[in-house]
């Protein structure tokens, strides 16, 4: 006897997900739109006044894309609510191409520097202080977390310019 699974679909599930309780008691996490998020850098530097929406749009668009282009994994655009179609295996490895090489053009624009720190503020979810250990280990934190984050306040806002001059060149 065969039995039929029906499978749901991930973002069904990813909306009745919720933290685990150690995850509460590590992080500070909100709830936007159903969906739970660890407060980041990006939230911080946003209610700090440092950075504008320019800058967290700008921060949420390459994180997702490059989640696409690394691991292929779309996350639900919340904004607008509108769900994408997958397509076929073609259209989708061409998606994943193209941002692939949006991810390698803001690589070259920014440096490597930018890059990894890039990675680290937002697909890697670091903290500044964590970032600091990693990037400056002999200052002292508070000074090395104040570095951090001018650098990705900086960093961001020269993301924006580059989403900015690639949607213009288009």
């Amino acid at each position: 006897m065969q039995t039929l699974i029906r499978e749901i679909p991930p973002v069904t599930i990813a909306r009745h997900m919720k933290p685990t309780p150690e995850r509460f008691q590590h992080h500070e996490i909100v709830e936007r739109n159903g969906v739970h998020r660890v407060v980041n850098t990006v939230h911080s530097m946003y209610e700090a006044g440092d950075i504008g929406d320019d800058e967290v749009s700008a921060a949420d668009r390459w994180y997702r894309e490059y989640l696409f282009a690394t691991i292929g994994i779309v996350e639900e655009k919340s904004s607008d609510g509108r769900f994408r179609e997958k397509g076929d295996v073609h259209t989708w490895m061409i998606g994943r191409g193209k941002c692939s090489v949006r991810i390698s053009e803001i690589r070259e624009r920014l440096g490597l520097c930018g890059h990894v720190r890039l990675e680290m503020m937002l697909a890697r979810e670091m903290s500044f202080s964590a970032m600091a250990r990693h990037l400056y280990p002999g200052l002292s934190e508070g000074r090395a977390r104040m570095k951090v984050s001018a650098q990705c306040a900086l960093l961001l806002e020269q993301l924006s310019y580059a989403y900015e001059n690639m949607k213009n060149k288009i």
